[in-house]
């Protein structure tokens, strides 16, 4: 067991980020390897025969008094998940799909067998199928009626019963063989040899080949892993129970006897699957009695509603880990707390908290959990209340903001937030200031050596084929490239550089000296522009948002969350994310989100030359539904692609020639970006900044256009990525001479 010492020493950073006094570590301690989840004998769930989920319960304290900070209690959490893993958890984890819709009050519309017509209706049914039943089994037309009126109108019941009243033959054995392509295929009369139920898969089938069906397969989704040793299945002639872990997958009777010495089982790929055979060979329209069918694309539907309305639930936590190649990847997880959780109800005067802890015992296995204490005096009978907004949210407005995307409500203040972001936008963009841009030759400037963090062999041979020296030190060198400020060198450390270091400076930058362009895509900060955010998913309602973390842990690549729930995006500036950017259907094009990336150059003087050779391109693979993003999911590192695929791709959306004019106002769109920027922020003259301009597909009134992405100070390494080339001809620029990778803009300054 996990001694006390190094339980402290191991989670000592969580409990302090958590505000859990210290008092109470040791106790916490003793309550989590001694597995005391003991807060109901403290608390009472209220008693309200008027509450219809899980989340309308409150706790009210039973207990005399519980004092400030005197006691700590262990919360469960009934469902922990992953973005990429939601709906598959929804759709497979016995009984959680259950569990959500009583929480989020979404149920799925059931589809019963259909009942036994009525004399009206049974005697239309039979006229209407008569003539298929004399066709198929060879009958006249008294013997066809007979025999449908005693189905119940069922046609494939009916000639299945005259087929069987006769030997088999040629005619006979070719009806059974149309009868069971009907069946396999769901054919007439309701009879389709597979089906799914919420809880399990059926399928009917002939044990040895022939035209009767006399076995019977019951497939469960259990997970990878369950195990045959966490699986009982118990058969009798008449009833199916089966528990995994100890919990009931399967319980109810049998439409028919089976021969239950003949059951099989067996678990493989995270599927429990049960063969029954049947004790006489023939149609089952249900197989367990009184189970409710699922229609595939109603069913696919409805999962997604309760994962979409889950968010208003779902509460996350983020830590690193190490993967097997030794590398560091940030994981995010989201769970839903038990019932006692759920049950503290808000209030901006909370008197507990409830907060998530990642518990490591001894082996190192980790077990999520949340810890509740009380941090205020409460008596007998009152009710136990948190505060469910982060404790950064102070804003009132965006706290309202924040509870509106956890217990919904009117949105008129939402619409109204948006509408005055917007209004502010287009004054902004009215009042633009742009700065002119320096149209002719740079300043010449002696430049005879360099220094460059981490410089490759190639380059150096590049700075050596210039005729340029490497220098040792920043201080030896006429031109610094560095990713930190050096103070008294000429470095790539524009001024500008601040405004544009991370997504949520960049958008906060352009909000305030470009406000509403038709070539920027709109973004909102996750901290502070909640309601606006919202507002904006409302009256956009086809949009999708793009999720974007400015958290830098070296040697972590930063995740990209696509999500067309606005709930989702809120939720997670939880978890680090600073920043939502608006993501336009059209951008994405066959199941790819292209990025066109361009290398900007800002001298001193201002002016502004793009890297001269083709663009580089890169993508997201996005995963699709029936032609549409999947409405989660976080998007794989951008990959680089050729030319020539990301032209073929984006044929239909570039049109004939346009992939040329898409390069042209790229262009101009990076000069009227950089002439914003400048023209609050003209820099000292004497630093320069190399940028990296990432440009989605956007869908303009002609056709194509380039939406500004992202923009951000370019790294040494992402400069000496493009070309070996690229420091000795940016340093050739800067010294005021002319070089065939760049191309100045030359665009009027009005």
């Amino acid at each position: 067991m996990l001694q006390y010492g190094r339980f402290e020493a191991m989670h000592q950073q969580q409990l302090e980020a958590l505000g859990l006094p210290r008092s109470l570590w040791r106790q916490l301690y003793d309550k989590i390897t001694g597995e005391t989840f003991d807060i109901g004998e403290w608390v009472v769930f209220s008693d309200d025969d008027t509450v219809k989920s899980l989340a309308e319960h409150t706790l009210s304290l039973k207990s005399e008094k519980l004092e400030a900070e005197s006691n700590v209690f262990l919360v469960d959490h009934i469902w922990t998940t992953t973005v990429a893993q939601e709906l598959q958890d929804l759709d497979n984890v016995p009984g959680l799909l259950e569990r959500m819709e009583k929480l989020t009050g979404i149920y799925e519309p059931q589809r019963n067998l259909p009942a036994m017509p009525d004399a009206d209706l049974l005697e239309n049914t039979v006229d209407a199928n008569v003539a298929a039943v004399m066709s198929q089994a060879g009958v006249d037309e008294a013997r066809a009626r007979e025999l449908l009126c005693k189905a119940g109108g069922d046609i494939i019941e009916a000639i299945v019963s005259a087929s069987e009243e006769t030997a088999p033959s040629t005619v006979q054995n070719s009806v059974q063989s149309q009868i069971m392509q009907q069946l396999e295929e769901g054919g007439q009369g309701d009879g389709p040899t597979e089906w799914k139920t919420r809880g399990y898969e059926c399928v009917q089938y002939s044990l040895d080949n022939s035209a009767q069906l006399d076995g019977v397969d019951i497939c469960v989704a259990v997970g990878a892993a369950v195990h045959a040793r966490d699986v009982e299945c118990n058969v009798t002639a008449t009833h199916l129970t089966v528990t995994v872990s100890g919990k009931v997958a399967v319980d109810g009777d049998l439409h028919a006897e089976v021969e239950a010495n003949e059951t099989t089982w067996t678990v493989e790929a995270g599927v429990l699957s049960v063969s029954l055979v049947k004790r006489k060979a023939e149609y089952w329209p249900e197989v367990l009695v009184g189970e409710h069918r699922t229609d595939p694309i109603t069913h696919a539907k409805h999962v997604r509603r309760v994962a979409r309305d889950a968010w208003r639930y779902l509460q996350g936590y983020d830590y690193l880990a190490r993967s097997t190649d030794q590398t560091l990847a940030k994981r995010t997880f989201w769970y839903v707390a038990d019932a006692v959780g759920l049950a503290v109800a808000h209030d901006d005067v909370p008197n507990v908290r409830c907060l998530p802890l990642l518990y490591v015992d001894a082996q190192g296995q980790m077990t999520p959990l949340s810890i509740l204490w009380p941090i205020r005096d409460i008596t007998q009978g009152t009710t136990l209340v948190r505060d469910v907004c982060p404790a950064w949210l102070t804003d009132p407005q965006q706290r309202q903001g924040y509870l509106h995307a956890i217990f919904s409500g009117p949105t008129q203040f939402v619409l109204d937030a948006h509408e005055q972001l917007a209004s502010m936008w287009d004054q902004t963009a009215k009042d633009a200031v742009r700065a002119n841009i320096a149209t002719g030759p740079t300043p010449k400037l002696p430049v005879n050596s360099l220094f460059v963090r981490d410089i490759t062999p190639d380059a150096k041979a590049a700075v050596a084929a210039a005729g340029l020296v490497l220098a040792d030190a920043p201080k030896d060198a006429d031109i610094v490239f560095d990713d930190v400020p050096c103070e008294g060198r000429l470095t790539n450390q524009h001024s500008l550089n601040a405004a544009v270091y991370s997504t949520e400076n960049a958008i906060t930058a352009f909000q305030r000296i470009a406000g509403a362009q038709s070539w920027l895509s709109p973004g909102f900060l996750l901290k502070s522009q909640i309601c606006e955010l919202i507002g904006a998913a409302i009256m956009r309602n086809n949009s999708w948002w793009l999720l974007k973390s400015d958290q830098v842990v070296a040697g972590v690549e930063p995740q990209t969350v696509l999500t067309s729930n606005w709930i989702t995006a809120v939720r997670h500036a939880d978890v680090g994310y600073s920043a939502a950017l608006e993501c336009t259907p059209s951008m994405v094009i066959g199941g790819r989100l292209f990025l066109v990336e361009r290398m900007v150059l800002v001298t001193p003087a201002n002016g502004v030359f793009v890297w001269a050779a083709a663009p580089r391109i890169f993508q997201h693979q996005i995963a699709m539904d029936a032609n549409k993003p999947e409405p989660y999911q976080i998007l794989p590192p951008a990959s680089e692609v050729s030319e020539h695929l990301f032209k073929l791709q984006a044929s239909v959306q570039l049109g004939s020639g346009g992939a040329t004019r898409f390069d042209t106002e790229t262009e101009h769109v990076i000069v009227d970006a950089m002439r914003l920027l400048l023209g609050v922020d003209s820099g000292d003259g004497t630093n320069f900044g190399v940028f990296r301009m990432r440009f989605a597909i956007g869908q303009g009134a002609d056709g194509a256009v380039p939406v500004l992405h992202e923009v951000r100070p370019a790294l040494v390494a992402e400069q000496l990525a493009v070309s070996s080339d690229f420091v000795p001809s940016v340093a050739t620029v800067i010294a005021g001479g002319s070089d065939v990778h760049w191309r100045q803009i030359q665009l009027p300054s009005n």
